[in-house]
Formats: structure tokens, C-alpha cells, sequence
């Protein structure tokens, strides 16, 4: 049975001190979840019976996951969908049925084979910190199946939910987040994950702040109390309500830098010694360019233009994309935008797209995506190319370039090719007597590793480089990212990458094409922090991201980090070092950086 809520207590401390998760300020009321398994009951039946309310129940179970998943899509960026796309895979492994099934077979009702495959499953995989973290999704959706089985709501609220919630969680699954998200969700406190979880990566997206803080003090919190969530600080505040909305107003006061985009005057982000660092923002959605309205955001540096395709059942048409397009042209207004041209194939299944992903009715292609697609249909191409030029001379800034980016590229000809269908696109439009950009900048994406060694023939074609670190960095180690096995094996804080992210901009450097990294790695300050001691000078980052970004930057010296981070590079991979290791140990430099950043202030 859940656990009984709470109750309130004198000696709750007005501030708690936990680890901050995921950033930002969330001011609510505090309610506890729990994940409550009914006990089974004795009742007359047979196998077969307990198998076919099974099968309901899974079902059940996995329209519900199919219905919340798609009311989240479009408030997630792309990279979270794969997180929503393993979890729904969870819910119809077969395995996992499998197993239910054979505890059936011994007798059980289904009930006591859920809880019996989960404590199995809990005796492997939780005492190992990674897989721990990934059995709290399945811990989450048993719950959600016995709900289902029992015939009983899954909802953990009710529909009139009004005021904003801190849901306070030992742990908290993917679907249960989601739910509790669109029910007013301000912020999270839990008592036991990391920061690899699913549910974690999801909060960092959304921007939801996340703590994690000591069982035997949150235990001391009332339901409904109000509660003020510091993710930044990694802080609970536990007072009154007017004394909270204070603190919140003060806060947000003092990390807040307002400055229109519009106003023309943008702030310059320098580090601790004088050295200009440019920061953009990625974006998948015009609600994403929210961000820009800060005076140290240069531009947009990635628009994933594929996600307007994901929110639609058909294809749309080029007036649509056009109208698209130009809304967020105008809401960025001078600043740069970097439309990334369609990314979609592979595992990327767009519905109206559904019969050229599986050519010949032969098994998905996992890298037939992107450019390697739309070559492959010129069509495709050319109305967005026609959409994104028509944009660009009816907005309200048609004297600025258009910026395009191609992704996946692995020869200098399929640039090549691409360049031309950009031509003849705007050939067609003067022909026909249309306005055409001034100036039309098309870039390359490098996903790839194969075109790094081919950056001397690229050069003069291209008018800039965007590294895209999600895709080399499981390129360069051939591992996927769906994959936990062995996506979690490397660490792009390795030696070999970096010096590879390092190869990469002496190249842009030594042939002077601009080059920016626009992956997650940028993301993450500590990450961030190393792609500036290689020499890169413009990253592109999710908007929940700048303010952290931002603080790290002001604090780093590079002049005593450059040299610090290639001398460990180099220390890393000698043989010495190497046969002084242990098997399977990682050379991650991620330790040896977060100690640099704690001895030299580095925030």
C-alpha cells in the first residue's frame, strides 16, 4: 500500500542544503509521491485467465505511454525524443512479457509476477550505480501495469490540479514526470538518483530544477507545504508562502540579465583573461527562442527544422514551412540563424516520410537520414530550400544573409551537390521574378569523421563549420546512442576525442572558416569548459544552459588552462600511464577537470 503522507513537524529546517540536478527556480506545494503496489488478493483462476488480463493490461499500459509521450514531443528538444523512444520500447519489450508469463506458468497471479520479475531484476541491476538509474524506469512502469491490471486510474492527480506542485520522490520515472509536468510541475526533490537518469535529462530539458536531498530531512516536510526549489544552488526553501515568493522575486532579480535582442547592443562574454567567447542557442520550436532575449546570445546556433515535420501527420507544404521559418526569423530578429536542413531517416520516422524510410520494404537504415536522404529525393529538399529563401526576403529583416546548414555530410561532394539545389532554387526564384536573399552562407555539419580528413578540399566551399559532437562523438567511438551498453563505455571527455575536437579546429583555423560546436557536450559547463581550453571560441547551447555556461566562462583563465589541459591530454595516453591502469579503466579526463575547476574557482 502507498505510504502514508508526512506530517508536520516543528523541527523542519527552513533551508536544506541537497545537490542541485538540473537548474533553475521552482516555487510550489509540496506533493509526495509514491510508487505503491496493491497487495494481490487469493481469488479462483487459471493461467490462461491471468495471462489474457495481462495482455490487457500491457496494452493499456502502452496506449497510455503512447498518449503522454505525444502530448510531451512537442515541448522537448530532438535529443530527448530517443529517451521517450527507449522507455515506450521498454513498456512493449517482449522479454520483460516473456518473464511474466513463465512466473504465471509456476502459478502466480499476475499481480505477484510483477513484483516477483521486479525484485529479480532489483537484486542484479541495483547495486551497480548506472543500472541502477535505468531500473527505476522499469520500477516505474511496473507500477504503471498494475495499476492497469487492477483496472485502477494510473493518474497520480487529479485533473483539476490547479496550484504548481514540488513533487517530493524517492525516485521519479520518465512517465510519471511527464504526467506530473503537465499538471503544473514547478520542481523536483528526490532522495535517490544521479545525473545520468532519464527522468533527469528530461527536467534539464524542460527546464524543471531538480535536488536531490537527505531522506531523514525531506521526511520531515508536509504534504501541501509550500516549498521554493533552488536547482542552481542545489537549496530547498521551506517557509511561508509570502516569504518564499520574496526569495523567488530576489533570485530571479539577481541571475536575470534582461537586454532586448532588438535593442542592437550585445553584451560581450569575455573570460577571466579577456578572451571573447560568442554564445548561441539551440532551438527546435519558436518558444525556444525565449533565449535570445539575453544580451550574450549572439544568434540561433542549430534550428532543428525537422521538428515542425514531427508535429504534423502530413507533409507540410511550402507555404506552410515558409510562414514557419519566418516566424522565427522575426523573433530573432537581427540576430543570426542556422537553419540545420531536414535531419530526418534513420531512427528519425517521420509519419508522412513513413514509406521512403523503409525502402524496398527491407529493414529500417539506421544512417540513410539527412542529406544522405534528401539527395536521394531533391524534392524534399528543394521546397525547404524554396521555403527557407522565401522566409528570408519576407521578413522583417531581408537585407541579412540566410544561413543554411547541411548534416551528414561524409564526402565534399554531397556538399557539392547540395549547393547546387540551393541554386537552383534561387535561380527559380529570380526567374520568376521573386525577391532572393542578399546573401545565402551554407555551411557544413561535421558528424562525420570521415570528411575531418578531407577539410582541405572542403574548405573553399564553404562559408562555415558546425561541429555536431552528439553524432561524432558515437561515429568516433562506433557506438549508439540507444545502445546503454555501450553508449556509457566512452566519455567524451576522453583524451582521444578531445584531441580529435582539437585536430578539427586547427584545420577551421589554419584554412579561416568560422567554426562552432552546436552538440549537447556544449551544454554542459564542464564540457564547455574543456571545448574552450581546444581552442573553440563559439558554442551553442540549450537555452536552459546560459546562465551556468555563462558563469563558468567568467570565472576560467584560459591562459593557465590551455596549457594545463593539453599537458593531461598528452599524460593520459602514455604508456606508462596506460600499463598503470587497471583493465576497462576509463582515461576520462572528467575527474582530473572537475578538480581543476574546484582548486581554481572555475564556477
Amino acid at each position: 500500500m502507498p505510504e502514508k503522507l508526512p506530517k508536520t513537524e516543528t523541527s523542519v529546517p527552513a533551508l536544506i542544503q541537497g545537490v542541485g540536478l538540473s537548474f533553475g527556480l521552482g516555487l510550489g506545494h509540496a506533493f509526495w509521491h509514491h510508487i505503491g503496489q496493491t497487495s494481490s488478493f487469493k481469488k479462483e483462476t487459471t493461467t490462461n485467465k491471468e495471462k489474457n488480463r495481462l495482455n490487457k493490461a500491457f496494452l493499456s499500459l502502452q496506449k497510455e505511454i503512447d498518449t503522454l509521450f505525444s502530448d510531451a514531443a512537442d515541448q522537448l528538444p530532438n535529443e530527448s525524443h530517443q529517451i521517450l523512444e527507449i522507455y515506450r520500447h521498454l513498456a512493449a519489450d517482449k522479454g520483460w512479457k516473456r518473464r511474466l508469463f513463465m512466473e504465471i506458468e509456476k502459478g502466480l497471479l499476475a499481480e505477484d509476477a510483477i513484483q516477483n520479475i521486479l525484485s529479480q531484476f532489483k537484486a542484479i541491476y541495483e547495486p551497480d550505480p548506472f543500472w541502477k538509474t535505468r531500473f527505476h524506469d522499469l520500477e516505474d512502469l511496473s507500477a504503471r501495469l498494475h495499476k492497469h491490471l487492477m483496472q485502477k486510474s494510473p493518474k497520480v492527480l487529479p485533473l483539476d490540479a490547479p496550484q504548481p506542485l514540488v513533487v517530493i520522490a524517492k525516485s521519479l520515472g520518465v512517465a510519471d514526470f511527464l504526467e506530473y509536468h503537465n499538471k503544473n510541475l514547478k520542481g523536483v526533490i528526490l532522495t535517490e538518483t544521479n545525473e545520468s537518469s532519464h527522468m533527469i535529462i528530461l527536467a534539464r530539458s524542460l527546464g524543471i530544477p531538480v535536488v536531490e536531498g537527505d531522506e531523514n530531512t525531506l521526511k520531515k516536510i508536509a504534504h501541501n507545504h509550500p516549498l521554493l526549489v533552488d536547482g542552481e544552488a542545489g537549496q530547498i526553501h521551506i517557509r511561508s508562502l509570502e516569504n518564499l515568493i520574496q526569495i523567488f522575486n530576489e533570485k530571479t532579480n539577481n541571475r536575470t540579465v534582461i537586454s532586448s535582442f532588438k535593442s542592437r547592443k550585445y553584451k560581450n562574454l569575455t573570460t577571466q583573461d579577456g578572451v571573447k567567447i560568442d554564445l548561441y542557442i539551440n532551438a527546435n520550436l519558436t518558444e525556444d527562442l525565449v533565449g535570445l532575449d539575453h544580451s550574450i546570445i549572439k544568434g540561433v546556433g542549430l534550428y532543428r527544422t525537422e521538428i515542425a515535420f514531427m508535429k504534423r501527420d502530413n507533409a507540410p507544404s511550402v507555404e506552410t514551412q515558409t510562414n514557419l521559418y519566418r516566424q522565427v526569423l522575426d523573433a530573432a530578429g537581427e540576430k543570426p540563424v542556422l537553419f540545420r536542413t531536414l535531419d530526418i531517416g534513420g531512427d528519425k520516422i517521420i509519419p508522412q516520410f513513413q514509406s521512403i524510410n523503409q525502402p524496398h520494404k527491407t529493414k529500417n537504415i539506421q544512417n540513410w537520414r539527412a542529406i544522405r536522404l534528401t539527395l536521394d529525393r531533391p524534392m524534399i529538399m528543394r521546397q525547404q530550400l524554396r521555403a527557407l529563401i522565401k522566409a528570408r526576403t519576407s521578413s522583417k529583416f531581408p537585407e541579412h544573409p540566410l544561413y543554411l546548414m547541411i548534416p551528414m555530410l561524409a564526402e565534399p561532394s554531397e556538399f557539392i551537390a547540395t549547393r547546387q539545389l540551393v541554386e537552383l532554387e534561387l535561380s527559380r526564384e529570380k526567374r520568376i521574378g521573386h525577391p532572393i536573399p542578399i546573401d545565402v552562407k551554407v555551411g557544413a555539419m561535421i558528424e562525420i569523421p570521415a570528411l575531418v580528413h578531407q577539410l582541405g578540399s572542403l574548405a573553399p566551399l564553404v562559408d562555415f563549420l558546425a561541429i555536431g559532437s552528439n553524432d561524432l562523438f558515437q561515429f568516433f567511438y562506433a557506438i549508439d546512442r540507444d545502445h546503454l551498453q555501450t553508449f556509457h563505455r566512452y566519455d567524451v571527455l576522453s583524451p582521444a576525442f578531445l584531441m580529435f575536437l582539437k585536430h578539427i579546429q586547427e584545420q577551421a583555423e589554419l584554412y579561416n572558416i568560422p567554426l562552432s560546436l552546436c552538440g549537447e557536450m556544449a551544454s554542459h559547463p564542464l564540457e564547455a569548459m574543456a571545448l574552450l581550453g581546444l581552442g573553440l571560441r563559439k558554442l551553442s547551447v540549450s537555452p536552459g544552459s546560459i546562465e551556468p555556461i555563462k558563469k563558468m566562462v567568467s570565472s576560467l583563465n584560459l591562459k593557465s588552462f590551455n596549457p594545463y589541459l593539453m599537458a593531461i591530454c598528452q599524460q593520459m595516453v602514455t604508456p606508462t600511464t596506460l600499463t598503470e591502469m587497471r583493465f576497462g579503466a576509463s582515461t576520462s579526463l572528467r575527474q582530473k577537470l572537475k578538480n581543476y575547476a574546484i582548486d581554481h574557482g572555475v564556477i
